[in-house]
């Protein structure tokens, strides 16, 4: 298998399959190698009993598989119903593979860092149309392109009293409202210290952004992490200062450095993050590196 091979798969919901074809197309047209198989079932199907029977058997094939990169084509709903239910301790045998995504793929994610210590890829999805074709696809091409050691870089700024300061940690995060929902569950970290954290999450009110928080703080999951970035939260309503007076509600309450930034999220740009990577804050820019 070469090194520049993608298994693209659809954990969650259906992509747009005008926007896929075109998407993969360009991949190829780069040099990758893409494998895609199309699974010809509706959102609605997919969330029925023998829909989710039919993407474990998927997801775990390919979590199975020799390809070095599994790129999933879109989120929307459904993997959640998948993370207990898969094979780990096959699974653990496995070579590690990168899992590219974000939003409800965040499940996955963090699922495969808690159990099995996998790396992924906080990053753009080609079934969806934020995939866009712009600096954050080219950042991922760069990425997948070549071998580990991989660094990437982001702007942040620091939010409410936190000061423009130096932080290290392990990065760790993805859609704040999916990973929410595995408080207390084996397919999230119980200790986070030493960790830089980033969330971010579209189509949620402040007061639900706020109870999710919430639950983080009375969890205990924020003792002893070095920082949090709040990516974009966007689609929150009509108040045109929604995001900027939740980010700083957010801030108050968290005992941690928290900076803000605007190159990820469900928008265009989503610069690739590292999950499992080592980063650090200087300078109002976030860098971080992912060895072998």
């Amino acid at each position: 298998m070469e090194k520049h091979s993608i298994q693209v798969f659809e954990p969650s919901g259906p992509p747009e399959d005008d926007v896929l074809d075109r998407n993969l197309q360009a991949l190829r047209t780069a040099g990758f190698e893409v494998e895609y198989t199309p699974w010809q079932a509706d959102a609605r199907v997919r969330l029925e009993v023998e829909g989710v029977r039919a993407r474990l058997g998927q997801i775990q094939s390919v979590l199975n598989g020799n390809y070095p990169y599994l790129l999933s084509a879109r989120g929307g709903y459904g993997a959640s119903d998948i993370v207990g239910r898969l094979d780990w301790q096959t699974l653990a045998q496995s070579p590690a593979k990168v899992l590219i995504g974000f939003s409800d793929v965040s499940a996955l994610q963090s699922a495969i860092f808690t159990r099995l210590g996998w790396p992924s890829l906080h990053a753009p999805m080609p079934g969806s149309s934020l995939w866009q074709g712009g600096v954050d696809i080219d950042e991922l091409a760069r990425l997948l392109s070549s071998d580990l050691p991989w660094e990437g870089q982001l702007k942040v700024e620091p939010v409410g009293e936190t000061a423009d300061i130096e932080c290290h940690g392990v990065l760790f995060g993805g859609c704040l409202s999916v990973i929410s929902n595995l408080v207390g569950t084996p397919n999230l970290p119980s200790d986070l210290s030493d960790h830089i954290l980033f969330f971010e999450d579209t189509g949620e009110s402040a007061p639900r952004l706020l109870r999710y928080w919430r639950q983080w703080l009375d969890s205990g999951l924020l003792a002893g992490v070095n920082a949090v970035v709040f990516g974009r939260f966007t689609d929150m309503g009509s108040a045109a200062d929604a995001e900027t007076w939740v980010l700083g509600e957010l801030a108050v309450r968290t005992p941690c450095p928290v900076f803000s930034s605007q190159d990820f999220g469900h928008v265009a740009p989503n610069l690739p993050i590292a999950i499992g990577a080592k980063a650090q804050i200087k300078d109002k820019i976030l860098s971080w590196r992912l060895a072998n």
